[in-house]
């Protein structure tokens, strides 16, 4: 074989191994560029499913019509170049993105359900079509790739499938580097920046031009003159990203500090000196007080967040009664930190224990008094898991003869189906079931217990809780939740029935 011949064979190999690494890199890049938007709207919308679906459909929609454009555009210029200038065009739309994005985003100040409904359709659309023309882009490189690397029929299905397999292998790392890694470690923007700049690097070495080096990466400058913040909040005190969720701790005003994860329409958890915070936490001090004075209450919270409940009990409520010792479960470690350097939550208040909350009353050996269920994901969802009869039974069995579980349920009626579904699954467990609307603009509190129980009276809690005691017993009752399907864990459609809610809410605004 001619040393020509030899040199033809090595060029060939090193053209199809360029264009395998290529899908792979823009495989990745289209799973962060995902993953960024996700991250970038969630501070405004949130994490639900309604911003879920529509940022995979816009995704899927453009990846879809970039496959049918590369294809044709490849037929037409099956050259290096064509899948040159896709790559930087994407590149730069990507590095941009964060700038195109901000002026739309803070419109919205709200979020999903205290946002006219309008500015939340047009805002949420507008902003994830952002992303279409890079996603474009980036899926006509895969046909591209395909018409340059095949060259005879007989290996084209080899070929091609090579192709494909590293372009998937591509996006199973985009998926996890930056949700486990890059977004947690360096935070959404810089996660966008490296996106941007591998792919401008990219088709910056299909040209082997340096010069143009500069030129490419203008964009990537310029990204960085939008502001530091994913959400601008007045009072912001820090913004965090967590492999869980986006949060931001802020001031409400010159006393109460504020913890809201995701679309911060909603406060996980709130810090008020000297007083109550005017919120469902309130309704949770009166629990303790329905058992003898002298008994202590172990207690087992699911959904801690910052340790509102906890540093409420420790201040308000173990000066009038035996020590209520808690067990606090929060799955996301970071929120606890926060709680401890800004919600004056102390050690002695609770044992905090980092896991999932439905993980660890199934392998816990100890017994409660008192259960508390709060736990919220993607901000405005329950897990299903933590609704179901299994769930409650679970509970059950690790309930003292006389304990009690509470449960805060966000529902914009009472008559809400989602509302009437847990209901439904709390009576095939417990023998006795109460409802009482909690402070909070969505809150409705139930209560369930072998026992018959009742609200303390004036003459067992503190003068400060009158007021709170007041309110909820002018609405206790016993809920008849009719003909409610019973939540299993093999059917519990939580997220829909949340969903159902959030429609209705909107459709009221429109």
């Amino acid at each position: 074989m001619s040393s020509e011949t030899n040199n033809s064979v090595t060029d060939w190999r090193l053209k199809q191994n360029f264009l395998r690494f290529f899908v792979f890199c823009t495989g990745a890049a289209v799973m962060a560029v995902e993953f960024s938007a996700q991250r970038l709207l969630e501070p405004f919308f949130g994490n639900s499913e309604i911003v879920w679906a529509t940022l995979i459909g816009i995704i899927l929609l453009a990846l879809s019509t970039g496959y049918a454009l590369g294809g044709r555009v490849a037929d037409r210029w099956p050259t290096p170049r064509g899948i040159a200038f896709l790559t930087l065009g994407a590149g730069a739309f990507v590095a941009l993105l964060p700038l195109l994005s901000n002026p739309m985003l803070t419109s919205v100040s709200g979020g999903l359900l205290d946002t006219p409904a309008g500015l939340v359709v047009a805002s949420l659309l507008g902003t994830a079509a952002l992303f279409v023309p890079p996603v474009v882009a980036l899926g006509a490189v895969s046909p591209y790739a395909v018409r340059l690397l095949v060259q005879n029929k007989e290996t084209a299905g080899r070929k091609t499938g090579s192709l494909y397999f590293w372009s998937t292998f591509g996006s199973l790392v985009g998926t996890f580097l930056p949700t486990l890694y890059t977004i947690p470690t360096f935070g959404v923007r810089t996660t966008i920046w490296i996106s941007a700049t591998m792919l401008l690097l990219l088709g910056l070495g299909t040209f082997g031009k340096p010069i143009l080096l500069i030129a490419s990466l203008l964009p990537v400058i310029l990204s960085q003159a939008s502001p530091p913040l994913l959400k601008p909040v007045r009072g912001l005190i820090t913004e965090v990203e967590t492999p869980y969720q986006f949060a931001q701790v802020y001031k409400l005003n010159n006393t109460e500090t504020a913890l809201s994860v995701n679309d911060s329409a909603g406060i996980q958890s709130l810090y008020t000196p000297n007083q109550l915070t005017g919120l469902y936490y309130d309704a949770y001090l009166t629990l303790p007080f329905m058992f003898p004075k002298s008994q202590p209450v172990n207690t087992l919270l699911i959904g801690m967040a910052a340790g509102t409940i906890p540093t409420l009990y420790a201040r308000d409520v173990d000066p009038y009664r035996a020590k209520v010792p808690i067990t606090g479960v929060e799955i996301d470690p970071k929120l606890v930190q926060l709680g401890k350097k800004y919600f004056h939550l102390s050690p002695s208040a609770a044992k905090v224990i980092n896991a999932d909350g439905r993980v660890y009353v199934r392998t816990t050996s100890s017994k409660f008094n008192l259960m508390i269920v709060d736990a919220y994901s993607q901000e405005i969802y329950i897990p299903f898991y933590l609704t179901t009869k299994e769930f409650f039974q679970e509970c059950l069995s690790h309930l003292d003869r006389d304990g009690v579980l509470a449960m805060n349920v966000n529902t914009t009626s009472a008559n809400a189906p989602l509302l009437r579904a847990i209901e439904r699954t709390l009576e095939t467990v417990f023998p006795h079931l109460y409802l009482a609307k909690a402070p909070g603009a969505y809150n409705e509190l139930l209560i369930a217990s072998r026992k018959p129980v009742r609200l303390p009276s004036d003459s067992t809690i503190p003068p400060f809780l009158d007021s709170v005691t007041a309110s909820l017993a002018s609405t206790w009752q016993t809920p008849d939740p009719g003909k409610g399907i019973i939540l299993t864990d093999n059917h519990a459609p939580v997220q829909e029935m949340t969903n159902a809610m959030i429609f209705n809410k909107l459709g009221s605004k429109l």
